[in-house]
């Protein structure tokens, strides 16, 4: 290995084996690297990682819930902003990863086109909002995916039980300040759904705060558009129809690679990326009318269903796009993006740099 060489981590996990691959591809094309395969998961993760000088790690996906989750971004953004290492993906791509509550902060305040959206960890702020809200609303859980923990609720009794149930704690303290004494605020408390949450946190020592979210119903959308953008120019798009007598499409496995894709969805998502420092995204789109709005963002997806489609979408350099026919693993883009960052770090002197990588 000379001083050039670039010294790179594949993160043990999902996709580890396809990194190496592609890694052995470029080797082979003339590429200036060597790879170890490195478990960032132990105890002496960071003794391990740091004679690399980029990491491509996208975890270990099949376990990675909100708890995970959290671990993941917190050694994502270690990697990146004290070990100065080039990461893919960078934290960017992943800090709002498995919080909606976090994708909605960004999406307002980049003014992204989105349904309707309240997020509040208040009960009276959520009771104010519920009052201002026409339904029916999409309730979700800020973390989950496959359209778990996505509900469609149509009444207003049952969003203000919903709403209880999610405020339960503070629901109990609402309820409390209207009844003097524990047993008849106990007594007069049991019909109500949030009081048995109370009790259940009690017992287990759970969570006592929890985050009402919910986004407008966008009614004739039979299917939503699933675009995923890798690096800065390619764009890989199809369709999820919804599952037989649901709203919702995600999780479904309903692919439709056919129909048609509006191009300003693409353009719109690419430059998102571009504009974010994202890596790599999945973007969920439905429509209201002619409009498209983006409802969620994931930087982790399916790699098959990103290969079936028969051709992915290129952004030109001067912003037009180019459809190419073929199939493409993700895990080669996304090689390709991170040995690009790694090149464009060694231009400004962060990582010793890489020979025979082409743009």
């Amino acid at each position: 290995m000379n001083d050039k060489t670039l010294r790179v981590a594949v993160g043990r996990g999902d996709w580890h084996e396809e990194f190496a691959a592609a890694l052995d591809a470029r080797i082979r094309q003339g590429a200036n690297i060597e790879y170890d395969t490195v478990d960032i998961d132990a105890h002496d993760w960071q003794a391990r990682i740091v004679p690399y000088d980029l990491v491509i790690w996208r975890g270990r996906w099949t376990f990675m819930g909100p708890s995970m989750s959290t671990h993941y971004k917190e050694k994502i953004y270690f990697l990146e902003q004290i070990l100065g290492k080039v990461v893919m993906p960078g934290y960017a791509s992943v800090w709002h990863f498995e919080s909606k509550v976090a994708q909605s902060y960004l999406f307002e305040a980049m003014e992204v086109p989105t349904p309707r959206t309240v997020a509040t960890t208040d009960y009276d702020d959520g009771q104010r909002c519920l009052a201002e809200t026409s339904l029916p609303i999409v309730t979700k859980l800020s973390h989950g995916a496959s359209s778990a923990n996505v509900r469609l609720v149509a009444s207003r009794a049952a969003a203000e039980r919903w709403l209880d149930s999610v405020l339960f704690t503070q629901a109990w303290r609402h309820h409390v300040g209207f009844h003097r004494g524990h047993i008849s605020q106990v007594a007069t408390a049991l019909h109500h759904g949030w009081f048995w949450r109370k009790v259940w946190q009690k017992l287990v020592g759970g969570e006592y705060h929890g985050v009402a979210y919910w986004q407008e119903f966008l009614a004739d959308n039979p299917a939503d558009l699933r675009v995923t953008v890798i690096g800065d120019s390619h764009a890989i798009c199809f369709w999820r129809r919804n599952r037989s007598d649901d709203f919702r499409a995600s999780g479904s496995g309903l692919l439709d690679y056919e129909t048609a894709v509006p191009t300003q969805v693409i353009e719109y998502c690419i430059g998102l990326n571009r504009a974010l420092g994202f890596d790599s995204m999945a973007y969920d789109v439905l429509f209201r009318g002619d409009e498209f709005v983006i409802v969620e963002i994931s930087f982790g997806y399916v790699d098959k269903a990103v290969f079936d489609a028969p051709g992915h979408y290129v952004c030109r350099d001067d912003g037009r796009l180019r459809y190419e026919a073929g199939h493409l693993m993700p895990q080669d883009l996304w090689v390709d993006w991170a040995l690009r960052k790694a090149e464009a770090a060694r231009h400004v002197g962060l990582v010793s740099g890489i020979e025979g990588v082409s743009e």
